[in-house]
């Protein structure tokens, strides 16, 4: 039995320990379905979505790029299955490491959870933050006639977005409501003009395999097929909302039909923002190559052309600037989805136990946040050097091949980490769950294959999967709690 000494002992020991944890906790009731509804819009940055995408799509399925989005549509909801399923189970501030913990071991959680933070978000937000130095570029040369480096601009969405998330989550989810809702406004603006004045050019055929152009039924499925894999893209980002939970009031209905809600409206969005481009351009294999070509090229990205059609300069500056915005707020989702990650592995004793302190006043994982942006001007950097190696030079040249490079690899982990989220929900749901799931794993398997456009990102995949497991193996993640 233990003596009055003992018993004030543990009892001050177990305040403390209360104390440490109520310290480090993340804020609650911060937001709803609203907060996951828009953090997921923006993590799939439309607009910035359409202006990088639609060229390949089109170069691959050409007329039928519509159908392609929507067979995408379809397909992506499977996947989404998983996250909906896990999401309604569980509530956890690093979800991906948590949802696969929880139905196929630590192990294999540990392993997802450095997959999708370290390799997939860190790589993800470097991407995304010479995207946006890029398309700042871009943007000042289609409205300005001018050209500016893009290197000024690198630190712009790092910095801003950092100091918003400092903050804590309300301004991260007011600026993504009126960033996304900017986006929604423009997008639905460019559909219904598209509509009225080519109202005569409406046409079943982009909704056929007809729009392929291609002579045999194995050819037009590989043009849809191709389309698929570049459409699949469009929807990078959508499950940000899942590293929130621990903040919405109720996350069990809010994440799962937020992040739903959100990815679905995106789908019928591109497609008919993909069919509008299509009505633009006509229905022709030979104007449709010619957009392709265009967007492959020096000028005015063709898409940013489409808009000025009906609004005239203005139009174009207009969209220019929304793209640029639509850069920031996928940052900005990403970077807060990344920090919690770190942050939730962290009190779980996965990683170094500093990362998982908050703001003493805004409940902000600040030391994560400051961890995730290091890594990330880190790989920027790395990124650019890998872009100097393989040859490519000039400002705006290699600017672009850097986005390029740190695109391509930061897929290939996505697919990855979404992927064991399928596996488990495989295991842990019921029959129609399970198919659904086999069906979004297929995808995603098929999604991979296509994607390694270069021997070297497998091998790197390799490696670093090598050494997730190596360390963990070790015995480093683990720590008395």
């Amino acid at each position: 039995m233990f003596n009055k000494k003992e018993k004030f002992v543990a009892s001050l020991f177990t305040r403390c320990k209360m104390g440490e944890s109520e310290k480090n906790r993340l804020a609650k009731d911060v937001t709803s379905f609203r907060g996951s509804f828009f953090n997921s819009f923006a993590g799939q940055a439309p607009t910035y979505s359409v202006a990088g995408g639609a060229a390949f799509i089109i170069s691959s399925a050409f007329a039928s790029a519509p159908l392609a989005m929507l067979l995408t549509l379809i397909g992506v909801l499977s996947i989404i299955y998983a996250i909906y399923y896990l999401s309604k189970r569980y509530v956890h501030a690093a979800s991906f490491y948590a949802y696969v913990s929880k139905t196929l071991g630590t192990s294999a959680g540990f392993f997802n959870g450095i997959t999708y933070a370290l390799f997939y978000s860190i790589i993800g937000l470097a991407s995304v933050a010479i995207a946006f130095a890029y398309l700042t570029t871009e943007g000042l040369y289609a409205s300005f006639n001018i050209i500016i480096n893009p290197l000024y601009f690198l630190a712009i969405p790092v910095i801003i977005a950092f100091l918003v998330a400092y903050f804590g989550l309300k301004p991260s989810i007011r600026s993504e409501v009126v960033l996304a809702s900017i986006e929604f406004s423009i997008l639905i603006i460019f559909i219904v003009l598209s509509f009225i004045f080519n109202y005569s050019r409406i046409s079943v055929v982009p909704f056929t395999l007809k729009g392929t152009f291609t002579k045999s039924l194995p050819s037009s499925i590989s043009a849809i097929s191709g389309g698929l894999v570049f459409a699949i893209t469009y929807f990078m980002g959508f499950e940000v909302s899942t590293q929130i939970s621990e903040e919405v009031k109720n996350p069990k209905r809010d994440i799962p039909i937020g992040t739903l809600f959100a990815t679905t409206l995106m789908g019928l969005i591109y497609i008919l923002v993909t069919y509008s481009i299509i009505l633009n351009t006509g229905i022709s294999y030979s104007s449709l190559n010619k957009f392709v070509s265009e967007a492959s090229g020096t000028g005015v990205n063709p898409v940013y052309t489409l808009m000025g059609k009906y609004m005239g300069h203005i139009g174009i500056t207009i969209f220019s600037f929304t793209v640029i915005l639509s850069v920031f707020a996928c940052y900005l989702a990403t970077l807060n989805a990344t920090a919690r990650m770190f942050y939730g592995m962290a009190r779980e004793g996965q990683l170094p136990k500093v990362l998982e302190k908050t703001h003493s006043k805004y409940k902000s994982p600040h030391t994560s946040l400051y961890f995730s942006t290091g890594l990330t001007a880190l790989v920027i950097i790395l990124t650019y050097v890998a872009a100097i190696i393989l040859g490519y030079r000039g400002r705006i040249g290699l600017t672009y091949n850097a986005m390029q490079i740190g695109y391509a690899i930061d897929s290939l982990y996505y697919v990855i980490s979404l992927a064991l989220l399928s596996v488990s929900a495989i295991k842990s749901s019921k029959p129609i769950g399970k198919v659904i799931s086999i069906i979004g794993l297929s995808i995603l398997a098929i999604t991979f294959y296509y994607s390694i456009v270069n021997i070297y990102y497998l091998v790197a995949i390799i490696i670093s999967s090598v050494l997730i497991v190596i360390y963990y193996a070790s015995g480093l993640p683990y720590r008395k709690r």
